[in-house]
Protein backbone atom coordinates (compact mmCIF):
# COMPACT_ATOMS: atom_id res chain seq x y z
CA UNK A 1 0.00 0.00 0.00
CA UNK A 2 1.07 3.45 -1.08
CA UNK A 3 2.14 6.17 1.88
CA UNK A 4 2.57 9.30 2.66
CA UNK A 5 6.29 9.67 1.45
CA UNK A 6 5.72 8.26 -1.79
CA UNK A 7 3.08 10.79 -2.59
CA UNK A 8 5.36 13.20 -1.35
CA UNK A 9 8.39 11.45 -3.88
CA UNK A 10 5.84 11.44 -6.82
CA UNK A 11 4.57 15.32 -6.28
CA UNK A 12 8.22 16.40 -5.50
CA UNK A 13 7.05 17.77 -2.28
CA UNK A 14 8.40 17.21 1.59
CA UNK A 15 5.89 15.06 3.61
CA UNK A 16 4.95 17.05 6.16
CA UNK A 17 3.34 19.45 3.02
CA UNK A 18 0.87 16.33 2.36
CA UNK A 19 0.02 16.34 5.71
CA UNK A 20 -0.53 20.14 5.49
CA UNK A 21 -2.84 19.74 2.32
CA UNK A 22 -5.00 16.84 4.36
CA UNK A 23 -5.43 18.98 7.36
CA UNK A 24 -5.95 22.02 6.45
CA UNK A 25 -3.53 22.91 8.74
CA UNK A 26 -1.54 25.69 7.12
CA UNK A 27 -2.13 27.39 3.76
CA UNK A 28 -0.93 25.65 0.56
CA UNK A 29 -0.67 26.95 -2.66
CA UNK A 30 -3.44 25.92 -5.42
CA UNK A 31 -0.83 24.64 -7.47
CA UNK A 32 1.45 22.53 -4.76
CA UNK A 33 -2.29 21.65 -3.33
CA UNK A 34 -2.75 19.89 -6.98
CA UNK A 35 0.23 18.43 -7.49
CA UNK A 36 -0.22 16.40 -4.42
CA UNK A 37 -3.64 15.63 -5.02
CA UNK A 38 -3.24 14.37 -8.26
CA UNK A 39 -0.39 11.67 -6.89
CA UNK A 40 -2.54 10.56 -4.70
CA UNK A 41 -5.30 10.13 -7.31
CA UNK A 42 -2.48 8.12 -9.56
CA UNK A 43 -1.49 6.36 -6.27
CA UNK A 44 -4.68 5.39 -4.84
CA UNK A 45 -3.47 6.56 -1.34
CA UNK A 46 -5.80 6.59 1.55
CA UNK A 47 -4.51 8.12 4.69
CA UNK A 48 -4.09 6.29 7.78
CA UNK A 49 -6.48 5.82 10.83
CA UNK A 50 -3.82 8.93 12.68
CA UNK A 51 -3.97 10.76 9.33
CA UNK A 52 -8.15 10.73 9.28
CA UNK A 53 -8.13 11.75 12.79
CA UNK A 54 -6.22 14.91 11.69
CA UNK A 55 -8.52 15.77 9.80
CA UNK A 56 -11.56 14.84 10.95
CA UNK A 57 -12.99 17.81 11.39
CA UNK A 58 -15.26 18.76 9.02
CA UNK A 59 -14.98 21.18 6.16
CA UNK A 60 -19.22 22.81 6.15
CA UNK A 61 -18.56 21.86 2.41
CA UNK A 62 -21.04 19.91 0.09
CA UNK A 63 -19.78 18.96 -3.10
CA UNK A 64 -22.14 18.70 -6.23
CA UNK A 65 -20.84 16.14 -8.82
CA UNK A 66 -22.42 17.60 -12.36
CA UNK A 67 -20.28 17.11 -15.47
CA UNK A 68 -20.24 20.10 -17.64
CA UNK A 69 -21.60 19.34 -21.38
CA UNK A 70 -22.48 20.76 -24.36
CA UNK A 71 -26.38 20.58 -24.69
CA UNK A 72 -27.77 20.49 -21.50
CA UNK A 73 -30.34 21.23 -20.49
CA UNK A 74 -29.49 24.75 -18.20
CA UNK A 75 -32.92 25.65 -16.98
CA UNK A 76 -33.48 22.31 -15.65
CA UNK A 77 -30.03 21.65 -14.05
CA UNK A 78 -29.65 25.13 -12.58
CA UNK A 79 -32.79 24.38 -10.64
CA UNK A 80 -31.42 21.37 -9.31
CA UNK A 81 -27.85 23.46 -8.26
CA UNK A 82 -29.42 25.85 -7.18
CA UNK A 83 -31.75 23.81 -4.35
CA UNK A 84 -29.40 22.09 -3.75
CA UNK A 85 -27.28 25.12 -2.74
CA UNK A 86 -30.17 26.74 -1.15
CA UNK A 87 -31.10 23.68 1.22
CA UNK A 88 -26.92 23.21 1.98
CA UNK A 89 -26.62 27.10 3.45
CA UNK A 90 -30.26 26.44 5.41
CA UNK A 91 -28.19 23.41 7.10
CA UNK A 92 -24.59 25.47 7.44
CA UNK A 93 -22.67 23.93 4.31
CA UNK A 94 -21.28 25.51 1.83
CA UNK A 95 -21.62 23.71 -1.90
CA UNK A 96 -18.30 23.17 -4.47
CA UNK A 97 -19.32 22.37 -7.87
CA UNK A 98 -17.77 19.65 -9.30
CA UNK A 99 -17.94 20.01 -13.40
CA UNK A 100 -14.82 18.29 -14.97
CA UNK A 101 -15.49 15.19 -17.38
CA UNK A 102 -13.35 13.06 -14.86
CA UNK A 103 -16.25 13.06 -12.24
CA UNK A 104 -14.41 9.86 -10.32
CA UNK A 105 -11.42 11.49 -10.04
CA UNK A 106 -12.89 14.83 -9.59
CA UNK A 107 -14.63 13.23 -6.70
CA UNK A 108 -12.08 11.67 -4.87
CA UNK A 109 -10.16 14.14 -5.14
CA UNK A 110 -12.07 16.47 -2.59
CA UNK A 111 -13.26 13.23 -0.58
CA UNK A 112 -9.41 12.39 -0.08
CA UNK A 113 -8.42 15.64 0.57
CA UNK A 114 -11.42 16.39 3.09
CA UNK A 115 -12.76 19.41 1.02
CA UNK A 116 -15.80 18.41 1.22
CA UNK A 117 -18.01 15.90 3.79
CA UNK A 118 -20.05 14.81 1.18
CA UNK A 119 -21.32 14.31 -2.23
CA UNK A 120 -24.49 14.85 -4.21
CA UNK A 121 -24.52 13.42 -8.09
CA UNK A 122 -26.34 15.18 -10.51
CA UNK A 123 -27.62 14.40 -13.77
CA UNK A 124 -27.84 10.73 -13.50
CA UNK A 125 -27.29 8.10 -15.81
CA UNK A 126 -28.81 4.33 -16.07
CA UNK A 127 -24.63 3.03 -15.84
CA UNK A 128 -23.31 5.92 -13.96
CA UNK A 129 -19.91 5.77 -13.03
CA UNK A 130 -19.81 7.96 -10.35
CA UNK A 131 -22.53 5.37 -8.14
CA UNK A 132 -20.28 2.28 -9.14
CA UNK A 133 -17.82 3.75 -7.81
CA UNK A 134 -19.36 5.60 -5.09
CA UNK A 135 -17.35 2.94 -2.67
CA UNK A 136 -14.00 3.91 -2.92
CA UNK A 137 -14.78 7.62 -2.22
CA UNK A 138 -14.36 8.72 1.29
CA UNK A 139 -17.53 10.49 2.87
CA UNK A 140 -20.92 9.68 2.16
CA UNK A 141 -22.72 10.12 -1.25
CA UNK A 142 -26.76 10.59 -2.60
CA UNK A 143 -27.53 10.39 -6.44
CA UNK A 144 -30.42 12.58 -7.54
CA UNK A 145 -31.59 9.60 -9.45
CA UNK A 146 -32.01 6.00 -10.02
CA UNK A 147 -28.79 3.86 -11.33
CA UNK A 148 -28.22 0.31 -12.05
CA UNK A 149 -25.44 0.29 -9.79
CA UNK A 150 -26.27 2.15 -6.31
CA UNK A 151 -25.02 -0.18 -3.27
CA UNK A 152 -22.46 2.36 -1.97
CA UNK A 153 -24.80 5.07 -2.27
CA UNK A 154 -28.33 6.50 -1.66
CA UNK A 155 -30.64 7.38 -4.84
CA UNK A 156 -33.66 9.60 -4.19
CA UNK A 157 -35.69 10.91 -6.99
CA UNK A 158 -39.43 10.96 -8.53
CA UNK A 159 -40.56 7.34 -8.95
CA UNK A 160 -40.18 7.26 -12.77
CA UNK A 161 -41.99 3.94 -12.95
CA UNK A 162 -44.80 4.92 -10.92
CA UNK A 163 -45.08 8.37 -13.50
CA UNK A 164 -45.19 6.11 -16.49
CA UNK A 165 -48.25 4.03 -15.47
CA UNK A 166 -50.04 7.16 -14.13
CA UNK A 167 -49.65 8.72 -17.17
CA UNK A 168 -50.99 5.46 -19.16
CA UNK A 169 -53.55 5.36 -16.65
CA UNK A 170 -54.82 9.31 -17.22
CA UNK A 171 -54.98 8.58 -20.93
CA UNK A 172 -56.93 5.76 -20.43
CA UNK A 173 -59.32 7.40 -18.21
CA UNK A 174 -60.03 10.06 -20.83
CA UNK A 175 -60.60 7.46 -23.42
CA UNK A 176 -57.93 7.98 -25.33
CA UNK A 177 -56.39 5.34 -27.63
CA UNK A 178 -54.20 6.35 -29.82
CA UNK A 179 -51.26 8.76 -28.44
CA UNK A 180 -48.20 9.73 -30.06
CA UNK A 181 -45.10 9.89 -27.81
CA UNK A 182 -42.71 12.92 -28.79
CA UNK A 183 -39.22 12.09 -27.17
CA UNK A 184 -36.73 13.65 -25.36
CA UNK A 185 -33.46 15.07 -26.76
CA UNK A 186 -32.03 12.34 -29.19
CA UNK A 187 -28.58 13.08 -27.03
CA UNK A 188 -30.05 12.58 -23.92
CA UNK A 189 -31.34 9.02 -25.10
CA UNK A 190 -27.97 7.83 -26.55
CA UNK A 191 -25.97 8.62 -23.30
CA UNK A 192 -28.38 6.93 -21.06
CA UNK A 193 -30.46 9.84 -19.01
CA UNK A 194 -31.96 7.44 -16.35
CA UNK A 195 -35.08 9.20 -15.61
CA UNK A 196 -36.02 9.31 -19.21
CA UNK A 197 -35.46 5.47 -19.88
CA UNK A 198 -37.38 4.77 -17.00
CA UNK A 199 -40.50 6.51 -18.29
CA UNK A 200 -40.81 5.94 -21.19
CA UNK A 201 -39.81 1.84 -21.08
CA UNK A 202 -42.71 2.18 -18.23
CA UNK A 203 -45.23 3.99 -20.45
CA UNK A 204 -45.24 2.04 -23.45
CA UNK A 205 -45.82 -1.15 -21.10
CA UNK A 206 -48.30 0.00 -18.97
CA UNK A 207 -49.97 1.19 -22.53
CA UNK A 208 -49.82 -2.08 -24.04
CA UNK A 209 -51.44 -3.56 -21.22
CA UNK A 210 -54.24 -0.60 -21.28
CA UNK A 211 -54.65 -1.02 -25.29
CA UNK A 212 -53.51 2.24 -26.62
CA UNK A 213 -51.97 2.46 -29.39
CA UNK A 214 -48.34 4.30 -29.02
CA UNK A 215 -46.28 5.92 -31.76
CA UNK A 216 -43.20 7.69 -31.61
CA UNK A 217 -41.47 10.89 -32.95
CA UNK A 218 -38.34 10.15 -34.48
CA UNK A 219 -34.81 11.52 -32.89
CA UNK A 220 -35.10 14.78 -31.88
CA UNK A 221 -32.91 17.20 -32.09
CA UNK A 222 -33.22 21.32 -31.64
CA UNK A 223 -33.12 21.92 -34.98
CA UNK A 224 -36.65 19.33 -35.13
CA UNK A 225 -38.97 19.53 -37.74
CA UNK A 226 -42.14 20.63 -35.70
CA UNK A 227 -44.44 20.62 -39.35
CA UNK A 228 -43.08 17.66 -40.64
CA UNK A 229 -44.56 15.71 -37.06
CA UNK A 230 -47.69 17.01 -37.11
CA UNK A 231 -47.90 16.73 -40.72
CA UNK A 232 -46.64 12.61 -40.60
CA UNK A 233 -48.26 11.69 -37.22
CA UNK A 234 -51.37 14.07 -36.50
CA UNK A 235 -53.34 14.53 -39.26
CA UNK A 236 -55.44 12.30 -40.94
CA UNK A 237 -57.62 10.21 -40.66
CA UNK A 238 -56.88 7.72 -37.89
CA UNK A 239 -55.19 10.26 -36.02
CA UNK A 240 -53.71 10.22 -32.27
CA UNK A 241 -55.59 11.84 -29.75
CA UNK A 242 -53.22 12.90 -27.28
CA UNK A 243 -49.48 14.01 -27.19
CA UNK A 244 -47.15 12.96 -24.80
CA UNK A 245 -44.44 15.08 -24.25
CA UNK A 246 -40.81 13.93 -23.19
CA UNK A 247 -39.05 17.15 -24.52
CA UNK A 248 -38.09 20.73 -23.07
CA UNK A 249 -40.10 23.98 -24.00
CA UNK A 250 -38.44 24.79 -26.80
CA UNK A 251 -39.22 22.22 -28.61
CA UNK A 252 -42.56 21.95 -27.17
CA UNK A 253 -43.29 25.56 -28.34
CA UNK A 254 -42.41 24.54 -31.95
CA UNK A 255 -45.14 22.00 -31.86
CA UNK A 256 -47.67 23.74 -30.56
CA UNK A 257 -46.99 26.68 -33.28
CA UNK A 258 -47.16 23.91 -35.66
CA UNK A 259 -50.08 22.70 -34.37
CA UNK A 260 -51.97 26.50 -34.23
CA UNK A 261 -50.74 26.43 -37.83
CA UNK A 262 -53.01 23.41 -38.44
CA UNK A 263 -55.95 24.65 -36.91
CA UNK A 264 -55.74 21.85 -34.24
CA UNK A 265 -57.24 23.28 -31.24
CA UNK A 266 -55.81 21.81 -27.63
CA UNK A 267 -57.54 19.62 -25.92
CA UNK A 268 -60.87 20.12 -28.45
CA UNK A 269 -59.00 18.06 -31.05
CA UNK A 270 -55.96 17.06 -29.49
CA UNK A 271 -54.60 16.31 -25.97
CA UNK A 272 -51.34 17.21 -24.61
CA UNK A 273 -49.56 15.78 -21.49
CA UNK A 274 -45.55 16.59 -20.40
CA UNK A 275 -43.98 13.94 -18.37
CA UNK A 276 -40.53 14.21 -16.70
CA UNK A 277 -40.31 17.77 -17.49
CA UNK A 278 -39.59 21.09 -15.78
CA UNK A 279 -41.56 23.33 -18.03
CA UNK A 280 -42.69 25.84 -15.24
CA UNK A 281 -38.90 27.13 -15.15
CA UNK A 282 -38.79 26.93 -18.68
CA UNK A 283 -40.13 29.52 -21.26
CA UNK A 284 -43.03 27.42 -22.01
CA UNK A 285 -45.81 29.33 -24.24
CA UNK A 286 -48.30 27.61 -23.64
CA UNK A 287 -50.55 26.24 -20.60
CA UNK A 288 -49.61 22.49 -20.57
CA UNK A 289 -50.68 19.77 -17.96
CA UNK A 290 -47.42 18.13 -16.64
CA UNK A 291 -46.47 15.43 -14.12
CA UNK A 292 -43.29 17.99 -14.02
CA UNK A 293 -39.91 17.45 -11.81
CA UNK A 294 -39.40 18.50 -8.98
CA UNK A 295 -36.06 19.64 -8.16
CA UNK A 296 -36.53 21.87 -4.48
CA UNK A 297 -38.50 18.66 -3.19
CA UNK A 298 -35.80 16.27 -4.09
CA UNK A 299 -32.79 18.36 -3.29
CA UNK A 300 -34.82 19.01 0.29
CA UNK A 301 -34.65 15.17 0.62
CA UNK A 302 -31.01 14.74 -0.26
CA UNK A 303 -29.84 17.49 1.53
CA UNK A 304 -31.42 16.13 4.59
CA UNK A 305 -30.29 12.49 4.26
CA UNK A 306 -26.98 13.47 3.62
CA UNK A 307 -26.34 15.68 6.36
CA UNK A 308 -27.70 13.17 8.86
CA UNK A 309 -24.89 10.74 7.55
CA UNK A 310 -22.68 13.30 7.88
CA UNK A 311 -22.95 14.80 11.12
CA UNK A 312 -24.65 11.67 12.97
CA UNK A 313 -22.89 8.62 10.86
CA UNK A 314 -25.92 7.22 9.36
CA UNK A 315 -24.75 4.65 6.74
CA UNK A 316 -26.68 5.55 3.82
CA UNK A 317 -25.15 2.94 1.18
CA UNK A 318 -28.19 1.26 -0.68
CA UNK A 319 -30.99 3.64 0.71
CA UNK A 320 -33.46 3.61 -1.90
CA UNK A 321 -36.43 6.63 -1.32
CA UNK A 322 -38.54 7.63 -4.31
CA UNK A 323 -41.46 9.78 -4.32
CA UNK A 324 -44.38 9.51 -5.65
CA UNK A 325 -45.12 11.63 -9.26
CA UNK A 326 -47.59 14.85 -8.94
CA UNK A 327 -49.97 15.88 -11.79
CA UNK A 328 -50.40 19.35 -12.22
CA UNK A 329 -53.58 20.06 -14.60
CA UNK A 330 -53.27 23.04 -16.75
CA UNK A 331 -56.47 22.26 -19.14
CA UNK A 332 -54.11 20.58 -21.81
CA UNK A 333 -55.71 17.10 -21.37
CA UNK A 334 -59.09 15.98 -21.81
CA UNK A 335 -61.86 13.98 -23.27
CA UNK A 336 -60.71 11.83 -26.27
CA UNK A 337 -62.49 13.10 -29.56
CA UNK A 338 -64.85 10.60 -31.53
CA UNK A 339 -63.10 8.05 -33.09
CA UNK A 340 -61.97 8.65 -36.84
CA UNK A 341 -62.69 12.29 -36.79
CA UNK A 342 -59.89 13.59 -38.87
CA UNK A 343 -58.58 16.91 -37.40
CA UNK A 344 -57.09 19.96 -38.65
CA UNK A 345 -55.70 20.97 -42.18
CA UNK A 346 -52.51 19.95 -44.49
CA UNK A 347 -49.10 21.83 -43.73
Amino acid sequence: MPGIKDVAQLAGVSASTVSYVLTGKRSISAKTTNKVMKAIDQLGYTPDARGQRLRGSRSQVIALSEPIREGMNQVQYSAYFMQAALQARKAGYDVLLLGAEDAVGDIRRVTNGNQADGVVLLDVMADDNRSAEAGSYTKPSVAIGYPHSHESCACIDIDFVALGKMAARKLDDFGHKRVVLLRGLEDNYARGAGYMLLFRASFLSNCEKLGIEVRESGKVTPDFDAEGFVRNLILGPKAPTAIVNQSQAGILNVVLDALGKARIRVPEDLSVISCGTFLQGEMIRYPVSEVPLDPGTLCRKVITVLVDAIENKRDIRGLVELTEPTYVDRGSLGPAPGDGKEIGQTL
